[in-house]
């Protein structure tokens, strides 16, 4: 038997090619698998994702429920999974039980933030609060040595740039320590060019893996990588188009009490979901065991499909 690869050193992997890698968000198995089927070489299990997807908000949610979303989403893909694990959730004890449990959990990495804790709620209305760098520096350092598979990656996030009494300045100076903490990459939270500009300004070396985020109708990945962004993570557009998508259906069907959508697409996005879930398999199983008398399927009204005919009238 061959050895398994981890999912860390699948990352790590990816990471070595060169490649910009696009990182979706995924906030449960299915969506995991979609972005795996349509060739994305990783995903993303973001916190307030995850906080949308439970109906608790990121800054009251617990550590187990952050991981067993991941987990859940890590076991229905073989692509790496990428983790928020919001500020460690405590002091240096806490941020190591963190570590291991998302490692054990088949996670490649997680990001670990400089942010106050316990987190605050108004920090998604733009009040940002970071702690001190030596309290930062000691939460990454206890978070580097619980790993026990040298390839999970340990990701340091900082929000100074933004935060109340922060700057791009302190970003560039909490960078610098972080390298020297021998963290595998950090992530200032700069989402537009100006940002990203300011950073580079006060840190201009090519020195240590850099992660970024990114929204909707942002910047072309090809310009976020030339100020030297490789990793560039989606992490709340797949829930956000997901939500709009169902809000517009249901809305649809108060107003005119039709459920109203393109039968084409329908039967192509059922068929990409059977195929994810591998529903095809099953049937070929069955169709050699217990359906064996049954393989002639002609004149079979496939379940769901009633209304197929109904086009568009």
């Amino acid at each position: 038997m061959g050895t398994k690869i981890s999912a860390g050193r699948k990352l790590r992997d990816a990471i070595a090619t060169g490649e910009t890698l696009l990182i979706p968000g995924a906030h449960d198995p299915l969506m995991g698998r979609i972005i795996e089927r349509l060739g994305f070489k990783a995903c993303m299990c973001a916190g307030w994702m995850t906080g949308a997807h439970l109906t608790t908000p990121e800054p009251v949610m617990t550590m187990t429920e952050q991981v067993e979303t991941a987990r859940k989403v890590a076991s229905a893909v073989n692509i790496p999974v990428k983790s928020d694990a919001g500020t460690g959730y405590g002091d240096p004890i806490h941020v190591m039980r963190a570590v291991k449990e998302f490692e054990r959990a088949g996670i490649a990495a997680i990001n670990i933030e400089d942010q106050v804790y316990p987190k605050r709620a108004s920090y998604h209305r733009g009040l940002e609060h970071v702690i001190e760098l030596d309290e930062f520096l000691r939460r990454i350092e206890f978070a580097l040595k619980a790993r026990e598979d040298p390839d999970f990656m340990i990701f340091a996030r900082t929000d100074a740039g933004k935060a109340i009494g922060g700057s791009w300045k302190e970003v560039a100076r909490r960078t610098r320590a972080l390298k020297e903490l021998g963290v595998d990459g950090v992530q200032p939270m700069c989402r537009t060019k100006e940002s990203m500009e300011r950073f580079r300004q006060e840190y201009p070396d090519n020195d240590i893996l850099l992660c970024t985020t990114t929204y909707f109708n942002g910047i072309h990945p090809d310009e976020i990588r030339k100020y030297g962004f490789q990793m560039i993570s989606y992490p709340l557009a797949t829930i956000i188009a997901s939500v709009n998508a169902v809000r517009d259906l249901w809305q649809g069907v108060l107003e005119t009490g039709i459920a109203k959508y393109d039968p084409d697409k329908a039967k192509a996005v059922r068929e990409e979901i059977e195929n994810a879930i591998g529903l095809p398999e099953l049937w070929s199983i069955e169709k050699e065991t217990v359906e064996a008398a049954h393989k002639d399927w002609a004149g079979r009204q496939v379940a769901g499909y009633e209304g197929f005919d109904q086009k568009r009238k």
